[in-house]
């Protein structure tokens, strides 16, 4: 296995970002700070490193996939803290976002908690319009009654 590394033949579609900040030295990828005889963990030359799209597929896909994580947690927070009927609507962005290759699991987190606040309003509504059913038709058999 060779300790350099070129981004012009990169099977993994990763290249070395430090080579933009130090082009002219060092025996790794450029970066003058690494010694040419340091081997690096898990088997990559040490640097800086960050993911190139190969296409313009990849590149939607994955902006794609940035998009639907943010509206998941702009969904999630307004469904726990204003209106807990967008929470549904976060849990979906997230599992897109999820499918897509992103990440959104403060999306989903803040999805679930809304979900769980949407259905406790659910039943707090059901009880409270229960009671005021029963209330009100107690209040018309006590006023029927007296008169």
């Amino acid at each position: 296995m060779s300790s350099t590394h070129s981004s012009g033949n990169n099977p993994t579609n990763y290249r070395d970002s430090t080579q933009e900040y130090a082009p002219n030295g060092g025996a790794q990828g450029g970066n003058p700070s690494v010694p040419a005889n340091q081997v690096s963990p898990y088997g990559q030359p040490p640097g800086r490193w960050e993911y190139v799209p190969v296409s313009t597929r990849d590149a939607q896909q994955q902006d794609q996939a940035a998009r639907s994580s943010e509206a998941s947690l702009v969904l999630g927070i307004l469904g726990v803290v204003i209106l807990p009927i967008l929470a549904p609507f976060a849990l979906w962005q997230a599992y897109k976002s999820e499918k897509l290759g992103g990440r959104a699991t403060a999306g989903k987190v803040l999805g679930w908690v809304g979900v769980a606040l949407l259905i406790l309003g659910i039943l707090w509504a059901i009880l409270f319009f229960a009671f005021f059913g029963v209330m009100m038709s107690e209040f018309e058999t006590a006023t029927s009654t007296t008169i």
